[in-house]
């Protein structure tokens, strides 16, 4: 079957990117204060060389396997003792998007429905889509995207007015100190998932303009980022917008025009399940496809594999978000996993591997 065009990489990288930065930006915004939209643009500008290295190095060498680089870098047992690790931090990724979306969807709008009815349309959805492969999980990931995109610009040019940007001054106020960094270091763990799409390099046409259409759509979510953390800091005092859950979300209940367009909600429910869902069933393919490298799907029936993993996904999903404060304690620690198993593990394996396949 003929593989996506090197094009798609573009609704990859936006599906596995935007929302957890969007959704809970307080995670790290807490830890710098008015300076946040400072320390975003940094982890921004971090994310794009970044992400660009690693493309790089797949292009320079012709190699598009995670288990191959993996295997070159670090050898036969630790590199797929290594890979495992990187795909346990896929499956935490998961158990974020179902948790989150399950938890703002029960939060915001519909309080009197529980959680685990929720994360049921998250999950089984999710699980249909996946099993009937990837050019549905690419279907459901373009349209997803095209709607979380349209819906975030009708957000922004209707909340415009309530932005005061003299909120986001003096910078460093208190002089930079170590919570400014940490912030860098938690952000970058939310951004990391973006090297989740590098098992879709080998489902790609690969050609030269990969790295540019990938690089765009890292500035592309990287700008959406921006944009975001610095509409919530011009909307909210920095202090009224640590204490909010989910404030996006809130941000939306000022919108007020013309006595019928109220509360933005119509544009913010589509915003935040297409962006969550659409992050989900991205990853859980993508773990499919980490897998695949390992031949499981010639031991075990894929079919049996998907039901199991989404019984756990959901069970596990479920007793992370059914609290808000259980949530939040998951997130503090899954951003701390992602910087070591997202981040800097790729960034050794592929500076390895490049290192050893320009000495051959």
């Amino acid at each position: 079957m003929g593989k996506f065009s090197f094009k798609h990489i573009f609704f990859i990288v936006s599906a596995l990117s935007i929302s957890s930065l969007k959704t809970y930006p307080q995670i790290f915004m807490n830890m710098s204060g008015r300076d946040s939209w400072v320390a975003i643009i940094i982890t921004c500008m971090i994310m794009l060389i970044y992400f660009d290295y690693l493309i790089n190095i797949c292009l320079k060498n012709n190699c598009y396997s995670l288990h191959e680089i993996f295997t070159t870098s670090f050898g036969n047992l630790f590199g797929n003792l290594l890979l495992i690790v990187f795909a346990s931090a896929v499956f935490l990724s998961l158990i974020e998007s179902a948790s989150v979306e399950a938890n703002v969807v029960h939060t915001n709008f519909f309080i009197e429905s529980p959680v685990w009815y929720i994360l049921l349309f998250v999950v089984i959805p999710g699980f249909y889509t996946v099993k009937r492969g990837r050019y549905s999980v690419m279907a459901v990931i373009m349209v997803c995207i095209a709607i979380s995109v349209f819906n975030g610009i009708n957000l922004a040019i209707l909340t415009s007015r309530f932005k005061d940007y003299g909120r986001l001054f003096p910078i460093f106020e208190h002089g930079i100190n170590a919570d400014f960094f940490l912030s860098i270091v938690k952000s970058i763990g939310m951004y990391s998932s973006i090297v989740i799409a590098l098992p879709y390099l080998s489902q790609l046409d690969i050609k030269k303009g990969l790295r540019t259409y990938s690089f765009l759509g890292n500035l592309f979510v990287a700008q959406m980022i921006i944009v975001a953390v610095v509409g919530v800091l011009a909307t909210f005092n920095v202090e009224r917008a640590n204490t909010i859950v989910y404030p996006k979300l809130v941000q939306t209940q000022l919108i007020s025009y013309f006595g019928f367009i109220a509360s933005g909600e119509f544009y913010v429910i589509f915003q935040v399940i297409s962006g969550w869902f659409s992050k989900y069933v991205t990853t859980f393919f993508a773990l499919v496809l980490i897998f695949r490298e390992f031949k499981i799907n010639k031991v075990v029936n894929p079919n049996i594999f998907l039901i199991v993993f989404t019984v756990v996904i959901y069970v596990v999903s479920y007793m992370t978000s059914k609290n808000l404060l259980t949530l939040f304690s998951f997130l503090n620690l899954y951003v701390y996993v992602c910087v070591a198993a997202l981040f800097l593990l790729p960034l050794v394996a592929f500076t390895v591997f490049n290192l050893k396949s320009s000495g051959k």
